[in-house]
C-alpha cells in the first residue's frame, strides 16, 4: 500500500485495499471515507499474474467487500466500481458473473449499501 498523492483535502492510496483496510490506518478511517473508487480484478477465465478469481468464488470474493467498505464510509459517501465483462469458457458468450457479483455486492445484507449505477455511455 502506497501514499500516492496527499491534499488538505485528502489522500490518495493505491495497492491492495485489503492491506489497507487490515493496517492501523483502515481500522482508523471507519464511517470516515467519503469515496472509494476501486477497479477489482475482472473475473477472466484465463489466470493472471495478480491472481484474478472466477466462478462462484469470485462472487463471494466481489460481494465480501461490501461489508467492508459499508464500515468505512460516511452516512453519505460513495463507491464507485469499475466492473468488466468476461466471456464463457469455451462460449462465444459474454459471461454475466460481472452482474452477477455486483448484485450480490449491492444486495449483501452485511453492508448498508444502495445501487446507483451509471454507465460511461449514458
Amino acid at each position: 500500500m502506497k501514499l500516492k498523492f496527499r491534499t488538505e483535502l485528502g489522500k490518495y492510496y493505491l495497492g491492495d485495499s485489503k492491506e489497507l483496510l487490515d493496517s492501523k490506518l483502515g481500522k482508523g478511517l471507519k464511517g470516515k471515507v467519503q469515496l472509494i473508487i476501486t477497479s477489482p480484478p475482472f473475473p477472466l477465465n484465463n489466470k493472471k499474474s495478480y491472481g484474478n478469481l472466477n466462478g462462484l468464488e469470485y462472487k463471494k470474493w466481489f460481494s465480501d467487500l461490501a461489508p467492508i467498505f459499508s464500515h468505512l464510509l460516511k452516512e453519505d459517501g460513495s463507491v464507485v466500481i469499475e466492473l468488466g465483462n468476461a466471456w464463457e469458457k469455451n462460449r462465444p458468450v459474454q459471461s454475466l458473473l460481472h452482474l452477477e457479483s455486483f448484485i450480490a455486492f449491492a444486495k449483501n445484507k452485511k453492508a448498508n449499501l444502495r445501487e446507483c449505477p451509471k454507465s460511461l455511455g449514458s
